[in-house]
């Protein structure tokens, strides 16, 4: 069978068991007795080795089998979690993210997993066993298994009615890879020739395989020893099979011996009895939504579609207009397609929109293994995870918040004696939160550390030669700390691994501005910083506002404008010369889009009113001073190009209705 085709969907679904396995084996580590969060790791590892075993992957499939080992011995208290078993596991996760990734490039696995297979045998094989696990009578090394008065019932029926009782405990090779579907063909073979009373584990839970590599079966049959040897034996990685027969006598005796154990073991099946019919097992009156895995590729070709489809709608409305149709019918097929068009572009941007706890989640581990590194002692809280952002969008997302969590850890957050000797929490707070307000999305990573000294950053800067002393003492305090986003700043000593190369903010701020964003920064020293980013919900299709500059259209993204209004010339005041207006109280810093643009600036006796954009990038306001403002509609952006990428004050384009095409302002570098 070809299992091309499936590769995508796997390593999809792989990715996601991976993410699911480290925030809960992060869970884990600070909860250690929750059974629940136990049987989901095993159940994603279990999930996972048979996913790579059915696609041909085997070092995949041999890594999950062997940590599913170790976490079955954790599961059935017969190992106890300690930090040296979490790191293992981690690192277990590293090599099949490593492996997930190799599949991705080459359809091929190339990393040796010999080494972390042999840490994990040599995990399991150096811890010793419960001694109460020995003597529980379920337990697979007991000869005998429990009987139940029905059980006994039953036997004695059949042992009446000329048939043989047995016991039989089958054992599977360690390594074999499908051990549900040996069972499976154990119990079916069995089934064939007698019958199954009852078996330990239940016949569910080998199904599910959610035992080691023995199970227990009580059995009745009217065919010889021999005969139930070879039906065992016939099935593959079947070990062996010990056959106990039953008789008259022996049950008599047992239901004698075993009362003790009985009542031992009651507590620990009235516990295990409580986990197996918890809701969450037992799937019962949950509905799942029927989903649909969609390549990306495809929902960029459908925005594509709604974009021109918005276009064309335009262009009817500008036509209609100039023509001055009064047609009653033509008015309504306008009217009709325009709500359409809305709802299929609403439609359109909301199946592109995901949480943005899928890069979120990525970050407890690696803030885990950081600060260990490190040795800081570090709380990172996640808020708003499930804000939705365009795909486009978050999977450029990845590296910039990577670099200012580094950053914080790194350069931000002290040490425990240090922040103990500051009067500190020895245990520091870094916290990762996403929030929605109007057409903009809003990542803050806050941490309480040592906080930005402009001081420190202007000797800096200008040891680098970034700046002059002269130029240095112009900026503002805000614009001195502007300066970590520099390339090749960097305030560290020292080059490490992890920074002091001065190229960690710089990505950030290019990042960022790629995806028509902005990023800001506050802080205060030696009480912590909060890197801001605000983004757009989408980068396709954006309402704006359209304005005259001279005899040109240009367009404003309306998720930065705060108001737009006439005002007459009489209003504008200079202070320290700089031109400003008073708007309810507020000093705003007026700017000319003309000189901007490099266009003829009017002057303020030559006209009788002046049309301002209130913009507001962060916590900084400017009045925008345009000819005059057009309208409000939906606009699709356009990209410059490679060659015109750069342009100044420019961060895309737009077709109009009457066909023409509008720039679209890049407002946080005029702001």
């Amino acid at each position: 069978m070809d299992m091309s085709q499936y590769l995508r969907m796997f390593l999809d679904e792989s990715e996601e068991h991976l993410q699911s396995l480290n925030q809960n084996l992060l869970e884990l580590e600070n909860n250690p007795n929750d059974d629940q969060l136990i049987n989901n790791i095993f159940r994603a590892a279990h999930s996972l080795k048979g996913m790579a075993a059915t696609m041909g992957f085997d070092k995949m499939a041999n890594l999950t089998h062997e940590m599913e080992n170790v976490l079955d011995k954790i599961r059935s208290k017969k190992m106890i979690l300690t930090t040296e078993i979490v790191d293992i596991l981690f690192s277990c996760l590293d090599r099949l993210d490593k492996l997930v990734r190799e599949i991705s490039n080459s359809s091929s696995e190339a990393s040796d997993v010999e080494d972390i297979i042999l840490e994990l045998q040599n995990l399991e094989n150096g811890k010793t066993v419960a001694s109460s696990a020995k003597t529980s009578s379920v337990s697979l090394e007991s000869e005998m298994m429990e009987f139940e008065e029905d059980d006994r019932v039953q036997i004695l029926s059949h042992l009446k009615n000329n048939y043989f009782c047995y016991i039989l405990n089958v054992e599977l090779f360690k390594d074999c890879l499908l051990k549900a579907v040996r069972g499976f063909m154990v119990i079916k073979n069995l089934q064939e020739i007698g019958i199954i009373i009852k078996s330990i584990p239940s016949l569910k839970e080998i199904e599910n395989e959610e035992f080691d590599h023995e199970f227990q079966i009580l059995y009745v049959t009217k065919e010889s020893e021999k005969e139930i040897h070879s039906a065992v034996m016939d099935i593959t990685d079947v070990r062996s099979v010990d056959i106990i027969r039953i008789r008259e006598e022996d049950l008599n005796q047992q239901n004698g011996t075993i009362e003790k154990v009985h009542q031992e073991i009651a507590a620990i099946a009235e516990k295990v009895e409580k986990v197996v019919n918890t809701p969450q097992n037992t799937g019962q009156d949950i509905k799942i939504a029927p989903t649909v895995r969609v390549d990306i590729d495809k929902l960029d070709s459908l925005m594509n579609l709604v974009a021109e489809l918005l276009i064309n709608k335009t262009r009817l409305e500008e036509i209609s207009s100039r023509i001055n149709v009064n047609n009653e019918l033509f008015n309504d097929i306008l009217q009709q397609l325009d709500r359409v068009t809305m709802n299929l572009q609403h439609t359109v941007m909301q199946v592109r929109m995901v949480p943005i706890e899928r890069i979120f989640n990525r970050f407890p581990r690696m803030v885990r293994d950081l600060s260990k590194e490190l040795n800081k002692n570090v709380n990172l809280i996640i808020e708003g995870a499930e804000t939705e952002l365009d795909r486009s969008i978050i999977d450029s997302l990845g590296d910039p918040l990577v670099h200012l969590l580094r950053n914080a850890i790194d350069h931000g957050i002290e040490d425990p004696k240090t922040r103990a000797i500051n009067g500190k929490e020895e245990q520091a707070i870094l916290r990762l939160a996403a929030s929605q307000k109007g057409n903009e999305i809003l990542i803050q990573v806050t941490d309480d550390g040592r906080g930005l000294d402009a001081k420190k950053i202007s000797k800096k800067a200008i040891e680098k030669g970034i700046l002059t002393q002269e130029e240095c003492d112009k900026l503002s305090k805000q614009e001195k700390f502007n300066l970590i986003l520099r390339p090749g700043f960097s305030t560290s000593e020292v080059v490490s691994d992890i920074s002091g190369r001065g190229v960690g903010l710089d990505v950030v701020r290019r990042t960022v501005e790629s995806l028509d964003g902005h990023i800001y920064i506050d802080t205060e020293l030696g009480k912590g910083s909060t890197f801001n980013i605000s983004l757009p919900l989408t980068l396709a299709i954006t309402q704006a506002l359209l304005v005259k500059v001279c005899d040109e259209t240009y367009a404003i993204p309306l998720s930065v404008i705060e108001e737009a209004d006439d005002i007459t010339p009489d209003r504008v005041k200079h202070v320290q010369g700089q031109e400003v207006f008073l708007l309810r109280g507020n000093m705003i810093p007026l700017i000319w889009s003309h000189k901007l643009l490099g266009l003829p600036v009017p002057k303020l006796n030559e006209v009788d009113q002046l049309s301002v954009v209130v913009i507001g990038t962060g916590k900084k306001q400017i009045g925008l001073i345009v000819t005059e403002l057009i309208n409000q509609q939906d606009i699709v952006i356009k990209s410059l190009g490679e060659f015109l990428i750069d342009t100044p004050h420019i961060s895309g384009a737009t077709i109009l209705g009457d066909g023409e095409v509008a720039l679209i302002l890049d407002i946080r570098n005029i702001a």
